[in-house]
């Protein structure tokens, strides 16, 4: 009788020890990580940008953009920053120059900024974070004929 009450419980710790979670070492991460991403006294057109004047309003936005998708002509009158989460967009100007941001890149845009557009000429949906810096009242982007 002793005999069989110790291969009860033998078979019971084996079939709890089978079931339990195998332990994986994990690494300690901290309860709050803060990174900065991205700091900028300079434009990427231009040597510095201004704020509009006025009740001083921050606006965040997430545009997506599909391939072959263009964001029409058009120009900033407040400073904003942009980052490329995911795929690529390329900013080209009026008169023609053209510069392509990748997967991680940001940058500055001010209110002097030249007409431009963003398309993205890749081959996956782009998703794009932008800050404006603005006032009250002052559009975050204004479109251009032609």
């Amino acid at each position: 009788m002793l005999q069989k009450f110790f291969s009860f419980i033998a078979s019971l710790a084996l079939s709890l020890i089978s079931f339990a979670p195998i332990a994986i070492a994990v690494e300690d991460k901290p309860p709050v990580d803060v990174q900065e991403l991205f700091t900028s006294t300079k434009p990427i057109y231009g040597e510095s940008f201004t704020y509009p004047e006025g009740q001083g309003e921050m606006r965040l936005y997430k545009v997506d953009v599909q391939p072959g998708g263009v964001v029409p002509l058009h120009f900033h009158e407040a400073p904003l920053t942009s980052y490329i989460e995911k795929g690529q967009l390329t900013l080209k100007t009026k008169k023609g120059k053209s510069t392509t941001f990748r997967e991680v890149d940001s940058f500055v845009l001010a209110a002097d900024t030249p007409p431009h557009t963003m398309a993205n000429n890749g081959k996956v949906p782009a998703v794009m974070w932008v800050t404006v810096a603005a006032a009250e009242g002052v559009p975050t982007l204004t479109n251009v004929e032609g």
